[in-house]
C-alpha cells in the first residue's frame, strides 16, 4: 500500500506538467503573421489588426487557439477585415511595433495586458482600439470582431452591441470590452 501511494505522489508532477502548451499552434488556426508583418498587411489592406496575448503556459489561451480561432466564421471575419498575430507576453525578444523597438514583454505591458488570454485591437496607425479579456465561445467573440470593425464601441457598451445583435441568447455575463482582462 506504502507503494502506491509514493508511487502516486512521484506520478503527480508528470500529470500536472502535462499541460497544453499555448505556444503549439493547431494546424487549422488562421495564419498568424509576425508584428511587423501584420502592420505592414493591415496598412495595405485597410484592415485592423487584432493581436492574441498569449503565454505558453496559459490552458485558456490553448482553448482560445482550439476552439474559437480554428473555427470556420471566426476565421472568414477576421480574413476579410483583420490581419491577426500572436504576442506571447513571456517573450523578452525585440519586435518592432510601428516606430517603437521594444520586446513582446514590453509591448504587452503596454498594450495593457495584464491577464490571458486577450486580444488587443489596434488601428493602422499604431493606436490602441479596445481588447477583449478572457476567454468566450466563437459566437460572443464574433460579435466581438464586428463590435471592433463596426466602431459599435463609440457608440454603446459591448453587452448593448450583445443584447442588440444576439435577441434573447445573452444567457452568460459578458464583461464590456474595457473591462480589466481576468487574471488566470
Amino acid at each position: 500500500m506504502l507503494r502506491l501511494v509514493l508511487l502516486a505522489l512521484f506520478a503527480l508532477p508528470a500529470v500536472a506538467t502535462a499541460q497544453v502548451d499555448a505556444s503549439v499552434i493547431p494546424d487549422d488556426a488562421p495564419e498568424w503573421l509576425p508584428m511587423e508583418d501584420a502592420i505592414a498587411t493591415a496598412q495595405a489592406e485597410d484592415k485592423l489588426i487584432a493581436v492574441h496575448g498569449y503565454t505558453a503556459w496559459c490552458g485558456w489561451c490553448a482553448r482560445f487557439d482550439q476552439e474559437v480561432y480554428t473555427d470556420d466564421a471566426v476565421q472568414a471575419y477576421l480574413a476579410d477585415h483583420f490581419t491577426v498575430t500572436r504576442l506571447d507576453l513571456e517573450d523578452d525578444s525585440p519586435v518592432q511595433f510601428f516606430d517603437a523597438d521594444v520586446t513582446y514583454l514590453e509591448l504587452g505591458r503596454a498594450m495593457g495586458i495584464s491577464g490571458t488570454p486577450t486580444t488587443v485591437f489596434v488601428d493602422t496607425d499604431g493606436s490602441l482600439i479596445t481588447k477583449f479579456p478572457g476567454f468566450t465561445d466563437p459566437e460572443t467573440f464574433l460579435l466581438a470582431l464586428r463590435y471592433v470593425r463596426e466602431a459599435a464601441y463609440e457608440t454603446q457598451p459591448f453587452e448593448a452591441f450583445l443584447a442588440d445583435n444576439r435577441p434573447g441568447r445573452l444567457d452568460q455575463t459578458v464583461d464590456d470590452l474595457s473591462a480589466p482582462p481576468r487574471e488566470n
